[in-house]
C-alpha cells in the first residue's frame, strides 16, 4: 500500500490567516461601535453635552479607546460624596459652606453640617435667608453614579458572536 500524504499550501495556510486576522479586526471594529454608540445612548441627558461628546478612535487593529474631554463624565459614572468611591460626604475645602443653585427649584441651597448648637444654627439660617439663600444643615450627600459605560459594556455583550459572524462573511466574500 502506498502512503498518501497530504499536500499543504504553504501560501494558502497563510492566507487564511491573514483572512482571520481581518476578520477579527473587523468584529472588533464592530464591537467598538456598538459600545460607543450605547454609551451614547446611556449616558444620562441634561443639556446633551456629555451624551454627545465621546469619541471613538482605533488604536491599532484589534484596540479601540471611547473617551471623553467632558471634565464630569468620570463624577457622573462613579458617583460623588458618601456614593462615590471615596465613600464620605462632599464638604469645603476652601470655605466655611458650600453653595450651589439648584435648578429644579430655583434656589441657592447653603450648606453646613458642623453648627454644634440649636444657636449657631439660627445665625447660619439667618444669615443665608437675608442673602436670599436657603440653608441646609448637612454636608452635601453626592450623587449616585449612573454607569452608563458599564450597560454599554453589557448591552453589547450578547451580540458579539453577530459581530464575529458578520465579519467572517464580509472578509471571506471580499
Amino acid at each position: 500500500m502506498a502512503d498518501k500524504g497530504i499536500e499543504i499550501d504553504a501560501q494558502e495556510v497563510e492566507k487564511l490567516g491573514e483572512l482571520g486576522k481581518k476578520a477579527m479586526a473587523l468584529a472588533v471594529k464592530y464591537t467598538a461601535q456598538e459600545v460607543w454608540g450605547k454609551i451614547a445612548e446611556f449616558a444620562p441627558v441634561d443639556h446633551g453635552r456629555l451624551a454627545g461628546s465621546f469619541q471613538l478612535s482605533e488604536r491599532d487593529e484589534l484596540s479601540w479607546s471611547i473617551y471623553t474631554h467632558v471634565h464630569y463624565a468620570w463624577y457622573v459614572h462613579e458617583g460623588t460624596g458618601i456614593y462615590g468611591p471615596e465613600g464620605q460626604p462632599i464638604q469645603p475645602v476652601s470655605a466655611q459652606a458650600l453653595k450651589f443653585y439648584w435648578k429644579k427649584t430655583g434656589q441657592t441651597m447653603i450648606f453646613k453640617g458642623d453648627l454644634p448648637t440649636p444657636q449657631a444654627k439660627l445665625r447660619f439660617a439667618n444669615w443665608a435667608e437675608e442673602r436670599g439663600m436657603t440653608p441646609v444643615f448637612a454636608w452635601v450627600k453626592g450623587m449616585e453614579g449612573r454607569p452608563f459605560a458599564d450597560k454599554a459594556i453589557q448591552a453589547t455583550q450578547p451580540r458579539t458572536q453577530e459581530f464575529a459572524r458578520r465579519a467572517v462573511r464580509e472578509t471571506v466574500a471580499t
